[in-house]
């Protein structure tokens, strides 16, 4: 039996929210607007049965998440109903955390497992996004705690409840069912039973994880023919960065880059080395957490249009159980020393430093975007004023052309005119076409004048030119937000079609010179077309 939370862990726990809020929360207003954070914005304010036809019965997705999103996005709403619900799953994980290295390994390290994930900056960096990660991790923790109750216990119904979760978790992820099998087999590793009779013990879970499971069945299905996943042919998944998925995976459970990975993976393995001395099954149970999903994703081919990689958050799940080794490792290089609490909390407390360090220069990228600066530029008056798309040279998967979207959710009711009205134009054949018809419906809307405005994003090197340019046209005025934002706006207010040809003019001024702004071509056709069919 465990023992209690005493005092002293209580005050870990609180310690540990406090540094994940702190670490998580400016980034809500700070960074910009992702594809898949888009992807969110388009389906969750649906109703509840359109998410799921949408979602789980066309595209085979979990439509879990979008059902937070529909309650969020519409109180608070704007960002921070998109993304202060994974801020409060990501809160939630570490007592989870906690929860589960207790029972694998002791008190001491249930409390410092849950410190190191408050600012672990993969989960810090997923706790602000506007998608399914930060409840994926805290489920599948709950998940994995009450399997290994029920091993522990041989408690059936302890049984039904961890499988019924683990079945679950395949509406909050399609790749659910690879950690869900590690909850269950833990759960069973964990049992004081003999194999056979674990086995016949965890049947009952083993029978709910089914039975809630099955419609997954069907999207499996929906996946397997959208990604061609297992097919004869398809490749391997590749990383972003080109990397290995081992490598990838290192680096992204680890702080400090390359160096840190080696050095706190080094930690890890003393720590797996430690435990299975100590604890066989817990040993046996950790590893698992981490090779198999490392091995699956290695390993499982995909292909398709649509470019299947494996991504850093995808092995979010197994981030604890990472910690817990480093963590052990810790404390085991403190038994060493002689002082195994002190010396290994202080081990401990340094990789905690190399986590906030990660953590702080991300933030201050952030910060130095200028995104709150973006919002009151584009509308101090909030009235009169007509945002046109944004968009700018592409230099990660936080596109420029979703700038416009972040300032709509900040100032509800801004009128917008969407010349590219495509969740990623970049792979919809028709987006000129219908942005041609949103664009020619705006200048047959009236004569009322607006002012116009324009938001550009590109590298720092290149907007001291670009500004030079745009300053030359006299009917608009420039406002540089930040180093790689600059923020267009009409002098006086102007009838539609007017706007449209300002629009020209800035973006043709913008662009020139650059060949890393595709979209920008784009909309100058729309924008051109709508004129001449006007």
């Amino acid at each position: 039996m465990q023992p209690r939370l005493r005092s002293l862990d209580v005050a870990g726990l609180i310690l540990a929210g406090l540094l994940a809020t702190a670490a998580a929360l400016p980034a809500v207003w700070w960074e910009p607007l992702h594809y898949d954070e888009a992807v969110t914005l388009n389906f969750a304010p649906h109703s509840l049965v359109t998410i799921v036809r949408q979602i789980f019965v066309e595209k085979g997705g979990a439509p879990i998440f979008f059902f937070v999103e529909h309650a969020s996005l519409s109180w608070p709403g704007g960002i921070a109903g998109l993304r202060l619900p994974s801020v409060l799953f990501f809160v939630l994980a570490l007592p989870a955390a906690d929860l589960v290295a207790r029972e694998l390994c002791g008190a001491i390290e249930g409390v410092l497992v849950a410190l190191c994930l408050a600012l672990a900056p993969l989960a810090v960096s997923l706790a602000t996004f506007g998608r399914m990660y930060s409840l994926f991790l805290a489920a599948s923790l709950f998940a994995t705690w009450l399997c290994l109750r029920a091993g522990r216990e041989a408690s059936r119904d302890r049984w039904i409840a961890g499988g019924a979760l683990c079945g679950a978790l395949v509406y909050v992820h399609p790749i659910a069912p690879l950690y869900s099998g590690l909850a269950l087999t833990g759960g069973i590793i964990w049992s004081r039973l003999p194999a056979r009779r674990a086995v016949a013990s965890a049947l009952p879970g083993l029978i709910a994880a089914a039975i809630v499971a099955i419609p997954y069945a069907y999207a499996f299905a929906v996946l397997q023919r959208r990604y061609h996943v297992g097919d004869s042919g398809s490749t391997l998944l590749a990383t972003t960065a080109g990397r290995s998925v081992t490598e990838q995976a290192a680096r992204a459970l680890t702080p400090a880059g390359a160096s840190g990975a080696i050095l706190v993976s080094l930690v890890a393995l003393v720590g797996l080395a430690a435990l299975a001395r100590r604890n066989g099954r817990a040993a046996l149970i950790l590893a698992l957490w981490l090779v198999v999903p490392i091995a699956f994703f290695s390993l499982v081919p995909a292909g398709g249009a649509g470019g299947t990689r494996f991504y850093d958050r995808y092995v979010i799940p197994a981030l604890p159980a990472f910690l817990l080794l480093v963590v052990s490792g810790c404390l085991a290089l403190g038994s060493l020393a002689g002082r195994r609490v002190l010396v290994g909390s202080l081990l401990v407390a340094a990789l905690i430093c190399a986590e906030a360090s990660d953590d702080a220069t991300h933030a201050a990228r952030l910060h130095d975007l200028g995104l709150r600066h973006l919002v009151r530029a584009v509308a101090p008056e909030r009235s009169n004023v007509v945002l046109f798309s944004s968009t700018g040279s592409t230099i990660s998967d936080r596109p420029p052309e979703l700038l416009a979207e972040y300032v709509a959710l900040e100032l509800p009711g801004i009128e917008r005119v969407d010349e590219l009205p495509a969740l990623d134009p970049r792979y919809q054949a028709d987006v000129v076409q219908l942005g041609q018809k949103d664009v020619a419906a705006f200048i047959a809307g009236g004569d009322g004048r607006r002012i116009g405005v324009w938001i550009f994003r590109g590298s720092p090197a290149r907007m001291p030119a670009a500004i030079g340019r745009l300053t030359r046209i006299g009917a608009v005025e420039t406002q540089r937000v930040s180093s790689a934002i600059v923020v267009v706006r009409s002098r006086r207010p102007a009838a539609p079609r007017i706007l449209i040809e300002q629009g020209l003019l800035v973006r043709r001024a913008w662009s020139q010179g650059s060949r890393h702004a595709p979209l920008v071509g784009m909309i100058l056709a729309v924008d051109r077309g709508a004129l001449g069919s006007s």
